[in-house]
């Protein structure tokens, strides 16, 4: 594999796209500190610094999640298929490629692990079980034995530790006490997660029924999956609505529902399990999160 082809795959394998996905619950959890009053202390190095440490420690355990999944899914989906000589490791032959995505995974899980000692050193130890759970549920999601996804929880697992408590975890670096309230208050952008997990498991139905994979939507069936995914969807923007309404959000957050046509688009193709419902679904959270962002932070 030549220099170029190597980099290209390690750079797919951490599937940078999806790290909006950690950006965006950082960035939310500070958003509610901000609505608080409590995202700025008074001291500007000192805040950019926790700025920077927690949404790099969100996006490093994302990223160590990804690696993780490329390695134990690549033999389902025929990648990194590299001619050359295979090593026993962890019970299977695997190539040297596969066994390097491995170890980025675990590197990229133990600086995540680094980053949130120091952070709880100059916070609060109330985040060390976030942090544990986060960790040990990213290398989880796909990573043997657990492997929750095959047991039908990787859309539930992936909601609650992408979205409320990655939420919640931010909100304590800069409060320091448990609160509900940015799980509330982040609840229409972080049911967008489990809607983009089951956009994915709509588009690999056939192939995880055939292979055995036992994701959520295999287990209850695509007619059942395509209704949570629609009921979760419309919750985001029925949820914005009532905290519009009862003054949890400003009125700027409305403007998100421009992405209601979006939103249509991306259930027409996910009903029909096309491959680019994912990207439409992809794109629906990036708009509609950065719209509900826009508005937290500009009020």
């Amino acid at each position: 594999m030549n220099k170029i082809k190597f980099i290209k795959e390690i750079w797919k394998a951490s599937r940078p796209l999806s790290l909006t996905l950690a950006f965006y619950s950082t960035t939310l959890g500070m958003a509610v500190a901000h609505l608080e009053g409590k995202l700025f202390s008074g001291n500007i190095n000192y805040d950019l610094k926790l700025i920077f440490l927690v949404t790099t420690a969100g996006l490093f355990v994302q990223t160590g999640t990804n690696f993780i999944n490329d390695y134990f899914e690549c033999e389902y989906k025929n990648i990194h298929f590299i001619e050359g000589k295979k090593y026993n490791f962890l019970g299977k032959k695997r190539s040297s490629f596969s066994i390097l995505i491995f170890l980025l995974g675990i590197l990229s899980f133990l600086i995540t692990a680094l980053l949130g000692l120091y952070i709880i050193s100059i916070t609060t130890q109330k985040l060390i079980l976030i942090g544990v759970l986060g960790i040990i549920g990213g290398y989880a999601y796909t990573g043997e034995p657990i492997v929750y996804k095959k047991r039908g929880l990787g859309t539930p697992l992936s909601f609650v530790l992408m979205g409320p408590l990655m939420v919640m975890g931010t909100h304590i670096a800069f409060t320091h006490h448990y609160s509900w309230r940015p799980i509330l208050l982040g609840l229409p952008i972080s049911l967008l997660i489990p809607v983009l997990m089951l956009s994915n498991e709509l588009r690999d139905f056939e192939r995880d029924s055939l292979l055995g994979i036992k994701t959520l939507t295999v287990r209850i069936g695509f007619k059942k999956a395509k209704i949570i995914y629609i009921i979760l969807l419309s919750s985001s923007y029925l949820l914005t609505i009532l905290f519009v309404i009862f003054g949890f959000y400003p009125v700027t957050a409305l403007f998100s529902l421009l992405t209601i046509p979006l939103a249509l688009k991306a259930y027409q193709n996910v009903a029909k399990a096309e491959k680019k419902g994912v990207p439409i679904t992809n794109q629906l959270h990036l708009s509609f999160g950065l719209i509900q962002l826009l508005a937290l932070f500009l009020t």
